[in-house]
């Protein structure tokens, strides 16, 4: 559903200021719940991932995340471009470290993580709002 104008027209969004610090954060089991229709979710996702979403609109979704050391992400896309930017510790794509500054991009394609030694914080930008996609069809969240 989305916003319309007093006019019938798409309400256009407006400026604000946001602050992390008091963003509510939520894990994938806040989020998703703990049942069995979530399961395959959190099987592929992880539990105890914090979420807070900054942006969320049709055209872009920006959330703050942060994980535990060790903590991991099986193969899935999410049907849109994605760049993931790592404020702390270290994410790693595969082989690839990506630490503080550095950033990893995602054309739509499947793509897994596993938090380095001392956990990760980062920025996660998508462009637009995307679903969770296994290319396996048993998960497809639209």
């Amino acid at each position: 559903m989305s916003a319309t104008t007093a006019g019938g027209g798409p309400e256009r969004p407006r400026p604000f200021v946001f602050d992390v610090a008091t963003t509510p954060g939520q894990t994938n089991v806040d989020l998703l719940g703990d049942t069995e229709e979530s399961a395959p979710y959190l099987e592929l996702l992880g539990r105890d991932l914090v979420t807070r979403t900054l942006v969320q609109s049709d055209k872009l979704c920006v959330y703050h995340e942060s994980a535990q050391p060790g903590e991991r992400v099986k193969p899935h896309r999410h049907g849109t471009y994605q760049v993931n930017y790592v404020l702390r510790g270290e994410l790693i794509f595969g082989s690839q470290r990506v630490g503080p500054g550095m950033g990893y991009f995602s054309p739509d394609m499947l793509y897994s993580w596993r938090a380095g030694d001392e956990g990760a914080e980062w920025i996660e930008i998508h462009s637009g709002m995307g679903g969770i996609f296994t290319d396996r069809n048993e998960l497809a969240a639209e």
